[in-house]
Order: C-alpha cells, then sequence, then structure tokens
C-alpha cells in the first residue's frame, strides 16, 4: 500500500466520522453535545447551536470524504490543513466549559494532529505526472 493511498483512505475514514457525527447532533443533539464535551443543564431544549454544528460537520465530512475519494490530493490537503481551525476552536471551547478537562479535549487534539498530519504528508506527495497528449504536427 502506498503513503498515497494510505493517506486518502485516512482522510476518507476521517470525512465519514465527520458525517457521523454531524448526524448525531442532527439527530441526537444532547449526546452529540456530551460527546463534543459539553454539558447542557436538563432543562435546555434549544439545539438551534447543535443543528448548526452538524450541518457544519456533514458538510466538512462530504467535502473530505468527496476530495479523498476522487484523488484530488492537492485540494485535500489544502481543506485538511484549513480544516484543523475547526478542531481548534473546538478545543478552546471545550476547554473554556466548567466541565472542561484534559480526557474531554482530547478527542479535539487528536483530530488537530491528524488534520495537520494528513496534510503534511499530502502535501510532501510527489505529484503525478501530467499525460501528455501528442498533437499531430502542423504541416
Amino acid at each position: 500500500m502506498t503513503r498515497r493511498t494510505l493517506t486518502r483512505g485516512l482522510c476518507l475514514l476521517l470525512g465519514l466520522g465527520m458525517v457521523f457525527i454531524g448526524a448525531r447532533f442532527l439527530l441526537a443533539p444532547r449526546a452529540g453535545a456530551e460527546g463534543y464535551g459539553v454539558f447542557l443543564p436538563p432543562a435546555n431544549v434549544n439545539y438551534a447551536f447543535h443543528y448548526a454544528k452538524g450541518i457544519r460537520d456533514i458538510f466538512s465530512g462530504l467535502l473530505l470524504a468527496l476530495f479523498a475519494g476522487l484523488g484530488y490530493d492537492r485540494s485535500l490537503a489544502w481543506v485538511t490543513l484549513l480544516g484543523a481551525l475547526i478542531p481548534s476552536v473546538d478545543l478552546a471551547i471545550v476547554l473554556a466549559q466548567p466541565t472542561g478537562s484534559l480526557a474531554l479535549a482530547t478527542p479535539h487534539l487528536v483530530a488537530i494532529v491528524l488534520l495537520v498530519g494528513l496534510a503534511i504528508s499530502l502535501f510532501t506527495l510527489a505529484r503525478p505526472a501530467a499525460a501528455t497528449t501528442s498533437s499531430p504536427a502542423v504541416a
């Protein structure tokens, strides 16, 4: 298995995982929030934030999965690198909570390291040789 195939495969799995996380925020907002590291008071039933986060995660996950599946390595590299901003802000949000802890922050830290590592791997891949087309000689 080549590094290119492994990196694309990990990006695809990461994207599908993000789609799952986003769907959980849409379908079970309270469970999504707890998995994220934020605990809501029992009386809170306003899930507007959860729905916004859910669709953000689904979009980001689909973008990763699409670029990985189509083999758009350079675009995938940029999306993974810039996408590391999302778990970075998520990490700050979780740590700012009264219940914030290293255990709750760990998934966000792992996501940051994984995204940056995958981006570096993609940026350092040799670009495939461009297909050359031979055009008929003009007489």
